[in-house]
């Protein structure tokens, strides 16, 4: 694999010219600030880790790394190998996605960017990691630990970047062809063509695609992605710049593994979905039940048609995902650059889920309950029975995005900088009800979204949905950056400003009821005493809302304009040492399900102050780095019951600002070239992190916490004094790697600490004997231990470019667990995911 190889050295090469950015922006301000004031020998990556010259904590991967890592893997379980990110991947393949954490903030709160693209969900900031672009065509991944960059297009950031970039399209005709097989019925294939320079100019083109299928490695089921990529590249003279556009589009086909509460995994550790559905067949005049717990008249012996709601085919993630990216930089004149990274993307996904209907249900009957008896679901000819249906909730995005800059180098040590950033995602979110197959199977993934034979009618003919609404979230930011160089040009310093627009347009076309916050879509006539249209109107304490009160279809919009400044200082000592502080300040503001709950609610966005003081050394063969934070949380956002009675949410779980938080820690990394064909590289953090206030609620509330003081509130959540849920205060890791002749040996690993599960530690209540499980009565996990191996035979003797990759996920077979749902307490009952086996894979590679 000759070509592969010298790309990734040639990669490499360049690490000190390259800026390591989100953006071509940030790109063109700090690459073209290494060009003019470097001086001496330039520091390379060691082992694909590189440790960039910049005033604030970043940590970068490249190519070289990136593809010693199991095939078809989500690049965010690469970037476990750096120090302060906790990803749990919930497969050994990366189809099924993960959760991540950055020094304790979760994914929602940390920005994902793909060439300078958001990838947080418009709505909810979720991340999806399952739909990653393939690690064979990703140039590099940067992560910035707490910080962002000026012009980061996300108004939920407080936890910092994760930004990779796709490769440069080579100069040379060639390509790549690879075959993996696996366990758990592992397949997977991917191609490269690359055609070289097509033109005098330089013009260059690649087209990749891959398509990877495997089974479960607990539960039936199985997992299938395809993915296709290009790109189309064009210099644009010898400065540096040039015009670029790509393509990406992925699909994904999941069965989903089911996470369980800690009585089910004493009864089975390998607990899951189950294979079969029972349902209750249709039988004329007879009151047929598919949730019934009976075992009576099914089509599964045995088997009782309300565990049906666990049928692994109900239980399933569909995706298709597609973008376009454009990167354009062009020197305007001497000194002057303009970018510009405009993109667009579609997407529509669902997370499964089934649910029963009445055939009387009024929903059903609609607007004329008098003459509608009901509606026919299961084909009998009566309206007796109790059906189930498949409950997806489908959400559709059109997101248009551009990041725009200009820099301008005032004098050879000195420049400025102005972006604009423009961020609009319509978030189209239905739940069309779909129809299933006798054996549970649904008649389309997506329900009755786009399949009319899968689409459940009503009595006055209006498709049923589970939920009916329409959001545009738009960003609009100015942002400006000053980068200037002293002392001979050994301190370097920086100042920034964000200033976003942030909007929410928010259109709730279904009932919202009060006590829940849950919707009801629907075409029936609500007794207009059960109606809230204004949720401000006064009314006395002895006239509460009634219990099945609703508020209207509403339409509501919500701004935020807040204004975040950053700055760093670094000074470089003789002997390669550095030393650096920055400071940010960011903000997270309320997702779209956080609104919609109630008419008159009002989240204030969390925000923080970050402060880093690092040391780094990059000489030659060793780079290191070492940081050191502080990070102040106002206005953090938890999940919460309101249980005062004057509310008009009250008994409604909300997300509410609960008060603030603090957390501060180190992360240090080395990475060392002991010799010719041998790297070492390890890294740790620490973090220690408090929650200042507890969740509180009305006096003598009915939530109270049993023994707090009852005055004008009281306890409902004790989170004062806890840390923060999911997050180790240890992890430590790294990856040896030992090249012999035509032999290539690599072994990482990582230690995770233990890990809380509800907010508030587990003060309040126990879990059942736990027996073996990794996990002690009070909900705080155990901490695992995990070790990955591979090794790589280049075959040139055979045939130049052909070589063989074995490798090893889970070495030891720890038994532990990985993702976690957290909840308030352990009352709320959290939920739990085993970490995948040990898995092997074998790959043959061609790189002609």
């Amino acid at each position: 694999m000759k070509k592969l190889l010298l790309l990734c050295s040639t990669a490499a090469a360049f690490v000190p010219t390259a800026a390591f950015a989100q953006s071509t922006g940030t790109d063109a301000t700090e690459a073209t600030a290494e060009t003019v004031i470097v001086t001496g020998t330039r520091t390379r990556g060691v082992g694909g880790v590189v440790v960039p010259d910049v005033p604030k904590t970043r940590s970068i991967l490249t190519n070289e790394v990136l593809v010693r890592q199991s095939e078809g893997q989500s690049i965010l379980q690469s970037i476990n190998l750096i120090p302060g990110v906790n990803f749990t991947n919930s497969d050994p393949y990366g189809s099924s996605g993960g959760n991540l954490r950055i020094r304790g903030f979760p994914g929602n709160r940390v920005a994902l960017l793909f060439d300078g693209l958001p990838l947080n969900d418009t709505g909810n900031y979720a991340i999806f990691s399952n739909q990653q672009m393939d690690q064979e065509i990703i140039d590099q991944v940067s992560v910035n630990l707490g910080t962002t960059d000026v012009d980061s297009p996300t108004p939920s950031a407080a936890g910092g970047v994760v930004s990779y970039r796709t490769r440069v399209p080579a100069k040379e005709l060639g390509g790549l062809a690879k075959a993996a097989i696996g366990s758990f019925d592992y397949s997977r294939f991917f191609g490269m063509l690359e055609t070289g320079e097509l033109t005098s100019s330089g013009t260059r083109a690649f087209i990749a695609g891959s398509t990877q299928k495997y089974d479960k490695f607990k539960g039936p089921g199985d997992l299938e992605k395809q993915q296709a990529n290009a790109r189309l590249y064009q210099p644009l003279g010898t400065n540096g710049d040039f015009a670029s556009i790509a393509w990406h589009y992925n699909t994904n086909r999941n069965n989903s593994y089911n996470s369980g509460l800690v009585s089910d995994y004493i009864t089975d550790p390998y607990f899951d979905n189950i294979a079969q559905c029972a349902r209750d067949l249709p039988t004329a005049g007879v009151a047929d039940n598919d949730g019934s717990s009976s075992t009576t008249v099914t089509n599964v012996p045995g088997l009782a048609p309300s565990t049906c709601t666990n049928y692994y085919n109900l239980r399933i993630n569909p995706s298709d995902t597609g973008n376009f990216r454009g990167q354009f930089r062009y020197t305007l004149a001497p000194g002057l650059i303009l970018t510009a990274d405009p993109g667009y993307q579609h997407i529509i996904a669902n997370g499964g889920g089934t649910t029963t209907l009445s055939e009387t249900d009024s929903r059903l009957r609609g607007r004329n309950p008098a003459t509608a008896a009901g509606v026919d679901l299961n084909g009998d000819g009566d309206v007796r029975d109790t059906v189930r249906v498949y409950q997806p909730s489908n959400t559709r995005t059109n997101r248009y995005t551009l990041l725009s800059s200009l820099v301008y180098e005032v004098t050879d040590s000195q420049r400025v900088r102005v972006a604009y950033t423009f961020d609009r995602g319509r978030h189209r979110q239905t739940g069309e009800f779909g129809k299933v197959l006798e054996n549970g199977d649904t008649i389309d993934v997506f329900g009755g979204k786009y399949n009319n034979a899968a689409r459940i009618y009503t009595a006055d003919n209006t498709v049923l949905q589970n939920r009916d609404r329409k959001s545009i979230a738009q960003l609009q930011q100015l942002s400006a950056e000053y980068f200037g160089r002293f002392l001979d040009n050994r301190l370097t310093a920086t100042i920034g400003l964000r200033a976003p627009w942030f909007r929410r347009e928010l259109n709730q076309y279904c009932f919202t009821q009060v006590s829940s916050g849950n919707v009801r879509c629907t075409t029936e006539t609500v007794p207009s005493g059960l109606v809230i249209i204004d949720p401000n109107t006064p009314r006395s304490p002895t006239v509460p809302i009634p219990s099945n009160a609703v508020y209207a279809p509403f339409s509501r919009t919500v701004k935020y304009s807040p204004l975040l400044p950053s700055g760093g200082l670094s000074y470089d000592f003789a002997g390669g040492h550095q030393l650096y502080v920055s400071y940010g300040k960011n903000f997270s503001s309320p997702s779209t399900d956080n609104l919609y709950r109630s008419v008159g609610i009002d989240v204030k966005p969390e925000t923080t102050n970050s402060y880093e003081f690092g040391y780094r050394y990059r000489s030659g063969p060793l780079q290191a780095q070492l940081a050191t934070y502080y990070v102040d949380y106002k206005n953090r956002i938890v999940t919460a019951q309101d249980l005062d009675p004057a509310s008009q949410t009250f008994g409604a779980t909300l997300d509410r600002n609960v008060g603030d938080a603090r957390a501060y820690g180190f992360d240090g990394q080395v990475s060392y070239r002991v010799a010719p064909g041998t790297t070492l590289y390890a890294y740790a953090s620490h973090i220690n992190s408090k929650i200042k206030d507890n969740v509180l609620g009305a006096a003598g509330g009915s939530g109270c916490i049993a023994g707090t003081t009852v005055g004008t509130t009281c306890a409902v959540v004790l989170t004062k004094g806890a840390e923060f849920t999911e997050t180790p205060r240890w992890s430590f890791g790294g990856r040896a790697q030992q090249d012999i002749s035509f032999l290539s040996f690599g072994v990482q690993a990582k230690w995770t600490g233990k890990r809380y599960s509800t907010d508030d530690n587990g003060r309040v209540g126990a879990l059942p004997a736990v027996g073996n499980l990794p996990i002690a009565t009070n909900g705080r996990t155990d901490s695992y231990f995990i070790v990955d191996g591979d090794v790589r035979a280049n075959l040139d003797m055979l045939r130049e470019g052909l070589y063989l990759r074995g490798s090893v996920i889970n070495l030891f077979d720890k038994y532990y667990f990985g993702n976690i749902n957290t909840t308030n307490n352990l009352a709320g009952g959290p939920r739990f995911s085993v970490g995948a086996p040990r898995t092997f894979q074998a790959t043959i590679g061609l790189d002609f």
